[in-house]
């Protein structure tokens, strides 16, 4: 709900409130939050709780760093949408066209044509 509402702050709370009564949070409470950060344009936010979920060693998978690559996409840090890409591959995970298509409308923001036409053929 608070994905689709747009309400960033209101999942962050939830999300830190959710140990104080015995809660503990998972990669798919950290999912939704990252997805309410990504249509709420904090794309800070959504890699800070990227950050948290690497160091209570959840699982990133493609979801969660789709989600954090589309924060960076609405906000036009092309750079970190491609860094986030790289560690994509690097954690082998199998890029899927949600990840491929925020990158590439990333580089798009960016005006970075090449890098976009790069990642288009790359997909194919």
């Amino acid at each position: 709900s608070c994905e689709r509402g747009k309400k960033w702050k209101h999942a962050l709370e939830l999300l830190a409130v959710m140990p104080n009564v015995h809660i503990t949070p998972n990669a798919i409470t950290y999912n939704a939050a990252i997805s309410a950060c990504e249509k709420g344009k904090q794309w800070q936010h959504a890699l800070g709780l990227l950050h948290i979920m690497k160091s209570a060693d959840l699982v990133l998978d493609v979801i969660t760093y789709s989600a954090v690559i589309s924060a960076c996409e609405r906000s036009g840090h092309w750079q970190l949408a491609l860094q986030l890409l790289a560690a994509m591959r690097k954690a082998n995970l199998v890029l899927d066209r949600i990840s491929y298509n925020a990158a590439i409308s990333s580089c798009e923001k960016g005006h970075q044509w090449q890098y976009a036409l790069d990642l288009l053929a790359e997909m194919r």
